[in-house]
């Protein structure tokens, strides 16, 4: 019997300590700095997440079809975007060794994505692409047959201190991204009804 009051005390100890023990400390609330962690801690899921290359890693075939061939992906140079409700967009760069001439000034990267996504005014559905930056400031984007989607206008970073042969980044807008070719990028974002 003395034991079990013992265990008894214990567990109503463990309990109030539990229930005072989450009630403010001064009738002022939280601080803001407590409020501003709070509220990042809850959006955390709901927030678009950029991915690099060593996140990609094991999602990356180690190659992919494209015009009729296959070719090798250069896994160290690609990026991403996990957004918010789960469903990813990545880019890699690939070997085109094999490919024709006029197909490796076009055919630079291999990009897939599980939901729409625009590039300036154009809209792209969830599947796998072949992209380049090609002459004049442009993009272009193929469908895995190698013909063109449409072909949009790209831009030059100046300020880009550390460029890499392939990356994505977050663009200055709220959920906009860049892909870079060097100091060289295009911009994209999730098309608005885009979900998973």
């Amino acid at each position: 019997m003395q034991m079990h009051r013992s265990n008894l005390l214990a567990l109503l100890l463990l309990a109030s300590s539990v229930t005072f023990g989450s009630l403010p400390v001064s009738a002022q609330g939280p601080s803001p700095a407590a409020t501003a962690n709070a509220n990042a801690n809850a959006n955390a899921n709901a927030a678009d997440t950029v991915l690099h290359a060593a996140a990609l890693e094991t999602l990356i075939p180690s190659s992919v079809f494209f015009n009729g061939q296959s070719a090798t992906v250069q896994k160290r140079n690609s990026g991403g975007v996990r957004f918010a409700g789960g469903a990813m967009m990545f880019v890699t760069k690939v070997d085109t060794g094999g490919y024709s001439t006029s197909i490796q000034e076009r055919y630079q990267a291999y990009l897939v994505t599980e939901v729409a996504i625009t590039f300036g005014k154009n809209s792209l559905p969830p599947g796998a692409y072949g992209v380049g930056f090609i002459n004049n400031n442009k993009f272009v984007v193929m469908d895995i047959g190698g013909h063109d989607l449409f072909v949009t206008e790209s831009q030059r970073d100046d300020a880009m201190s550390r460029p890499t042969p392939l990356q994505v980044l977050a663009d200055r807008a709220p959920k906009s991204y860049r892909l870079y070719s060097g100091k060289t990028f295009v911009t994209f974002s999730p098309a608005s009804n885009s979900g998973k």
